[in-house]
């Protein structure tokens, strides 16, 4: 199975199935709703690895996702189209499109014994653009 990120607004970021171990989706109401509730959010949790560069190449666009990250909520290029594909075997299995998304969390971890870092994104959908995300798959890659 593979991971692969496309982050599109004043720049692209381009993360591979090198760098992302773990994709979670989520879609959440209030934990106190008694009944299906309007108030519905939805965002996506990707783990990986930053990867230095290595041979004379570049480092990954892990640097640009910690940019990203301290966008302020004024500017409007803190909201960026986020593609997300999971596939296997060839097979596209799930792909998420998120054409509002904003960074809800960002952390990078370091330590002396992993060797390289690892990451933690979080984003979510623009609330008042819910209905413009699209969840697509089940479908050659």
């Amino acid at each position: 199975m593979g991971f692969t990120l496309k982050i599109e607004g004043s720049e692209t970021i381009d993360l591979k199935k090198e760098n992302i171990k773990t994709v979670k989706f989520l879609t959440d109401i209030p934990d106190d709703s008694n009944a299906r509730s309007a108030d519905l959010a939805s965002s996506v949790t990707i783990t990986g690895k930053i990867l230095a560069a290595a041979n004379g190449g570049s480092a990954d666009d892990t640097m640009k996702l910690a940019k990203w990250s301290l966008v302020p909520a004024e500017k409007a290029d803190c909201y960026r189209k986020a593609t997300i594909e999971v596939d296997a075997a060839d097979q596209v299995v799930r792909k998420f499109y998120f054409p509002n998304a904003f960074v809800v969390d960002y952390t990078e971890s370091f330590g002396d014994t992993e060797g390289t870092g690892t990451f933690e994104l979080v984003i979510k959908q623009k609330k008042d653009k819910l209905t413009d995300l699209t969840i697509q798959g089940g479908y050659q890659g």
